[in-house]
């Protein structure tokens, strides 16, 4: 099957009418999640833009690839994902914005047409377009004195990365196909064309909550302040902006899946739909994203249609991120090796040993976040403040109340745990007892296939001296399926038991 991930920027789940916005129409995107199944828990890994895609790109969390925030290079050794799809036999094409740094890298895509905002500047792909059109513009979005795309629509950067999508799919639909399509709204600049042929439609939406609120944190509070708190109305139009640019890429989504459709492509074909973040859009007097636990900037939409192995249009519960993505799309390409700690979406919807109790955050080490369906706690570093909240009642901190304290030092546990698997689990093998083993698999169900073996029991005879003190002497039997190297001080207990002393 072919598999399509199609991303905005920058987008609040709850501005798209599958999510139940009752003020904007998404129909296209709506039309996704009638054909497969929508996540009602979907967070960011990280809500900040290139961060939290290079875990989409890499699934692993940003203490691992090391992109903390915009414009850092990964580290070295990373697997990337269309290098991947590529090694399964797909065509790889990227169309958008990528966020990486160098930032004409595109990690693996065999074709890629970037709008990388001002980062390229001229090399921008997008911009070379435009200044073909038109010689005299000296700035990649053609903005009016209103601050407006000042061209038509079909000359717009979101028309234009539907074009290369279809372009793309034209000349490979005879192969399996992988695209990311990655369109830049509804991220600011808010400069929807003003005449976009009727697509769009102005709506006064609904006021942002709370604009008066101080934050708990001195990191949020000091965030707040330096952006200057807004005045309600410049939040509405924020918000009807905002608005505008949802339903413009929702017409360019449609234009891709009639093509899909109209070429037999569509059922064949995998389309994962998410965003890097979402946008506090002037909730709690802030707007963008931030080291903040606000549901409006940390939740993210995400549907996964035509896909196989998952019913169509079904709501679920369990908790997925966008760190996610990668294993879905490896899984679809019949690729069974582990994607960083991404876990493939279809299968946590059918297994439930796979599902998560927690899941987790960071906003570099700013914050550090661990969320379950009800309640969610954020961590800030050195400040020693945190902040833990019922999910739909945010502004209620529970940190300090007695009765939650429990959830307090067992969410503090969670983020101490990711903290160890995003940096690399280093475990001597004689040291993962059962405990161990049992806590590891709920965060890292695959370990068994990745962790290092270093140092596993001894001999026999350390097995049999467990054995007859009460403990589990197989602790360790996992080792005998690698054949991996392994580090060990006489050799392999489980194959040459001649190598081993017999007693210590």
């Amino acid at each position: 099957m072919n598999v399509m991930v199609i991303l905005c920027d920058q987008l609040r789940p709850d501005y798209l009418s599958c999510y139940g916005n009752k003020q904007i129409k998404t129909p296209n995107i709506d039309s996704l999640y009638n054909d497969g199944v929508l996540f009602e828990h979907a967070i960011t890994a990280s809500p900040v833009c290139a961060p939290g895609r290079a875990c989409m790109m890499t699934g692993r969390y940003v203490s691992d690839h090391n992109v903390w925030t915009n414009d850092v290079a990964f580290r070295d050794g990373i697997d990337f994902l269309p290098m991947r799809m590529k090694d399964n036999g797909y065509m790889c094409g990227a169309f958008g914005k990528l966020h990486h740094f160098p930032g004409k890298d595109s990690k693996g895509f065999d074709v890629a047409y970037q709008m990388e905002e001002r980062r390229l500047q001229t090399e921008d792909d997008y911009y070379k377009y435009l200044k073909e059109l038109h010689p005299e513009i000296t700035d990649l979005y053609g903005h009016d004195e209103k601050g407006h795309f000042s061209y038509p629509l079909n000359e717009y950067y979101e028309h234009w990365m539907a074009d290369k999508t279809i372009e793309f799919i034209k000349d490979n639909q005879t192969k399996n196909f992988f695209t990311w399509t990655s369109f830049q709204g509804p991220h600011g600049p808010m400069d929807a064309p003003i005449e976009d042929d009727g697509i769009t439609e102005w709506i006064e939406m609904d006021a942002a909550i709370d604009v008066e609120h101080i934050p708990n944190s001195e990191v949020v509070q000091y965030r707040r302040m330096r952006q200057g708190v807004k005045p309600a109305k410049a939040c509405r139009n924020y918000r009807s902006e905002y608005a505008r640019m949802i339903q413009i890429i929702d017409y360019e989504i449609g234009r891709i899946i009639t093509h899909l459709k109209e070429n037999g492509l569509y059922e064949n074909t995998v389309i994962i739909f998410s965003t890097d973040h979402g946008d506090l859009a002037g909730d709690y007097g802030m707007f963008q994203k931030g080291p903040m636990l606000h549901k409006s900037q940390l939740e993210v939409p995400m549907i996964v249609a035509n896909h196989p192995e998952l019913p169509k249009h079904t709501r679920s519960d369990i908790l997925v991120s966008n760190i996610d993505i990668g294993a879905t799309a490896l899984k679809v390409a019949k690729d069974d090796k582990s994607f960083g700690y991404s876990r493939s979406m279809a299968e946590m919807y059918n297994n439930k040993e796979l599902q998560r109790d927690v899941i987790y955050a960071e906003f570099c080490d700013s914050m550090k976040l661990v969320s379950n369906k009800e309640y969610r706690m954020a961590y800030y570093p050195f400040a020693g403040e945190c902040e833990l909240v019922k999910i739909d009642e945010e502004l209620v901190n529970l940190a300090d109340n007695p009765e939650y304290q429990e959830m307090k030092i067992k969410f503090l546990k969670d983020i101490i745990d990711f903290m160890v698997l995003a940096k690399g689990v280093q475990i001597e093998t004689q040291d993962l007892t059962p405990k161990v083993q049992e806590g590891l698999v709920k965060k890292w169900p695959s370990y068994k296939k990745e962790i290092p073996i270093v140092f596993p029991i001894a001999s026999k005879r350390e097995r049999q001296n467990l054995i007859d003190g009460g403990l589990n002497g197989d602790y360790n039997e996992f080792c005998i399926e690698r054949d991996d190297e392994i580090v060990q001080y006489y050799g392999k207990y489980w194959t040459d038991t001649r190598r081993f002393k017999t007693s210590y």
